[in-house]
């Protein structure tokens, strides 16, 4: 008896999985760094003319002497606009080109306060449908305040993901009464300060 001939189908559909398994296949090429931190690394050794060739493909951007709110930014967030802008700014995570995103991050944030003021109110009145629309709004502004704040590295889990150069990485260092660095230990007391003020309205 002669061996079970494979099904023609089945070797189709087999072959199918194959080249779609193929075309699938991801690149193993990495993201571009620096080339500041490919030197500080010290894992690839560049020439004199290799090193400017890649920073003649890089994007830089000269820090300011302050950080500068946006006009369209109200007054009463500018002042710590100002104080987290200079934080930013000593740590080389501030441009001009993330004025914006930094304003926006305060304006966010201010209207989540508003929200969740509001939303506490409608609970203490038991109006379950107000409630509920406030926490909705209340989301919807946390969401924004948590992107902004990813992207100017306003967390400590967002500054790990960005890619700066070992001189820059100075400006964060471990206080030594609670074991967080100087940045967060800031940038807690200026959110508490925000914070407290927004439940407690002169």
């Amino acid at each position: 008896m002669s061996a079970a001939t494979p099904h023609p189908t089945i070797h189709a559909n087999t072959m199918h999985r194959q080249g779609s398994a193929e075309r699938r296949a991801p690149s193993m090429a990495g993201k571009r760094q620096p080339t500041a931190l490919v030197e500080a690394n010290g894992r690839k050794h560049l020439t004199a003319a290799e090193a400017d060739a890649r920073r003649d493909q890089e994007v830089y951007v000269a820090p300011p002497e302050a950080a500068v709110p946006p006009l369209w930014l109200p007054k009463k967030l500018h002042k710590e606009f100002r104080e987290i802008g200079e934080i930013l700014l000593a740590a080389g995570l501030y441009s001009e080109l993330d004025r914006d995103v930094l304003g926006q991050y305060f304006l966010a944030r201010e209207r989540w306060l508003r929200a969740d003021k509001l939303a506490s109110q409608a609970i203490r009145d038991k109006d379950e449908n107000l409630a509920q629309k406030w926490a909705s709004t209340q989301n919807t502004y946390f969401r924004q305040v948590r992107q902004c704040a990813e992207s100017m590295g306003l967390s400590v889990t967002a500054r790990c993901r960005i890619v700066i150069p070992t001189p820059l990485q100075n400006a964060g260092k471990a206080g030594p009464e609670d074991g967080i660095d100087e940045f967060t230990r800031q940038l807690r007391a200026r959110q508490a300060a925000a914070l407290e003020a927004a439940e407690c309205p002169p």
